[in-house]
């Protein structure tokens, strides 16, 4: 298997290109979903739609901090390690807003598109066992109140999910909060909570809001967790860049880039959140002409030239 070469600031240079794309996977993606999304006639638009969250914040405020912490890390190859994070992987991969990725294909880990293989030695040192046999990936609504998880029917969800983190795909051992608030996150995934219809789309609105929300829970985190829910804001961030095609958002992106470097090292200043906001309604009337538009995309994935 090639490497490919991570295209310029195709996620903001983030962590010095942590989304290498490790795989030969031909030409490089315009959305790095591409590279474990089944290549179908239908691509644009499983690339520009995505099964809806069901999700039930608690209501307890301190639990709801909890959960949106959790939240952020599912969205963020922060929370796991190896190949997979620097593939630009997160939980969301396969657990697209907490239900199953159908559309979910990559040679490493899979020959049968929606399922894949937890003992891949591709991804873990520790669970490989060199076969390929992928399972298919289970919806996580409702997953809080099941008895046992896994083909090993494991009885604590806790003890499951940090198997997956830090066996399955070597991830670092989250912290205290961090993990809690995985699980907080887990268990608010709920089938009352599921919207109707259940597709929705992928838009330049929601993904930005997915941005404040995890800074907002950086505010509510301990000195342990905070970098990692920074680090996730920028993933985001660069998932609303490389929807902006380059010729025509050249600007956009770099004001992007700028904001996302600000990230690195703090929390955002004061001035920070109106830049974000600003540059996010300037973007929005041309939303029609970015890769969040199903037409547009297709356009762009038939160019051979790209």
């Amino acid at each position: 298997m090639s490497a490919l070469k991570c295209a310029p600031f195709r996620l903001l240079a983030l962590l010095a290109c942590l989304f290498v794309l490790a795989l030969d996977a031909g030409p490089t993606p315009l959305i790095h979903a591409q590279a474990w999304t089944q290549a179908t006639p239908h691509l644009a638009h499983d690339l520009t739609a995505a099964p809806g969250e069901c999700y039930a914040p608690p209501t307890e405020p301190a639990q709801r901090q909890s959960a949106e912490i959790g939240r952020a890390l599912f969205r963020s190859p922060a929370l796991i390690g190896g190949p997979a994070a620097r593939l630009g992987m997160s939980c969301e991969a396969c657990h697209t807003n907490g239900r199953a990725n159908a559309h979910f294909y990559l040679d490493a880990l899979t020959d049968t598109p929606g399922a894949a293989d937890v003992t891949s030695s591709w991804s873990s040192r520790i669970r490989g066992d060199g076969v390929m046999n992928p399972r298919p990936i289970p919806d996580l609504v409702d997953v809080g109140d099941k008895p046992t998880h896994g083909a090993n029917r494991v009885a604590s969800l806790e003890t499951f999910v940090h198997s997956v983190v830090v066996e399955e795909f070597q991830g670092d051992e989250p912290s205290p909060q961090a993990f809690a608030g995985l699980i907080a996150y887990l268990r608010a995934l709920k089938s009352s909570a599921c919207p109707s219809p259940d597709q929705t789309p992928v838009t330049l609105s929601a993904q930005a809001e997915d941005v404040r929300r995890a800074l907002d829970a950086a505010a509510n985190a301990d000195a342990a967790t905070r970098p990692a829910l920074l680090l996730a804001a920028r993933a985001m961030m660069g998932r609303i860049a490389e929807r902006l095609p380059e010729n025509s958002f050249s600007a956009e992106r770099g004001e992007l880039a700028a904001l996302s470097r600000q990230l690195a090292t703090a929390p955002p200043n004061l001035e920070w959140r109106p830049r974000f906001d600003a540059l996010i309604a300037r973007i929005a009337p041309r939303e029609a002409q970015t890769y969040y538009d199903e037409q547009t995309l297709e356009a762009a994935l038939n160019t051979p030239s790209r």
